[in-house]
């Protein structure tokens, strides 16, 4: 019997390694985006929700030091659509990390990234289930301050989407088409929320 504990317990241990569920998703799908508070680029504690407002949409992208194709190879991609859709959706930056606001600077700068970073605090992952498989991790939020869409891994062929999307062709595709296409996708998610 101890034996059924021990390995009850262990499967437990390893499945919650693996990233969010669909369940989760979906139940973060058309409910108000959760708060967290972070610290800004200046060093001060600040909630999200004094950085999005309601009545303008905002894409949430969160994202980690240690995973490459995401954060140094997407990440940087995502500056254009900030360039075009920044003055009318809030984008922010949130980097899941025991970072400081000094090595923010000397990142954005090496990425180079253009989009507001904010350091996240643990609630953030756990009010989000992110696990470390799952950065990037896109939130799109509309001008009610509900969430509509989320991507994860938009780079990768493991891309999951909430609502469901059939990324299918991504397996045949390079890391750079993937990014590629993906930014694409992400632009039209934007305009479809009024950005």
């Amino acid at each position: 019997m101890r034996y059924i504990y021990s390995f009850i317990l262990f499967m437990i241990i390893i499945s919650s390694g693996f990233g969010i569920t669909d369940k989760q998703l979906d139940d973060l799908i058309g409910k108000n985006y959760k708060t967290f508070r972070g610290i800004d680029e200046t060093g001060k504690v600040v909630n999200i929700s004094s950085i999005i407002k309601k009545g303008k949409p905002a894409v949430i992208i969160f994202f980690a030091l240690g995973d490459k194709p995401g954060t140094f190879d997407f990440l940087p991609k995502m500056n254009a659509l900030y360039d075009r859709y920044g003055r009318n959706v809030t984008f922010v930056a949130v980097l899941l990390s025991r970072s400081s606001p000094e090595e923010v600077k000397q990142l954005k700068k090496m990425l180079p990234l253009k989009i507001p970073v904010l350091l996240a605090y643990n609630e953030t992952i756990k009010r989000y289930s992110i696990s470390k498989v799952d950065v990037p991790y896109i939130v799109f939020i509309d001008r009610n301050g509900k969430i509509k869409r989320i991507i994860l891994r938009p780079e990768s062929t493991m891309i999951k989407e909430k609502p469901d999307v059939d990324r299918s062709d991504y397996e045949n595709k390079t890391q750079n088409e993937r990014i590629k296409s993906s930014i694409q996708i992400i632009e039209r998610y934007i305009k479809d929320l009024g950005g």
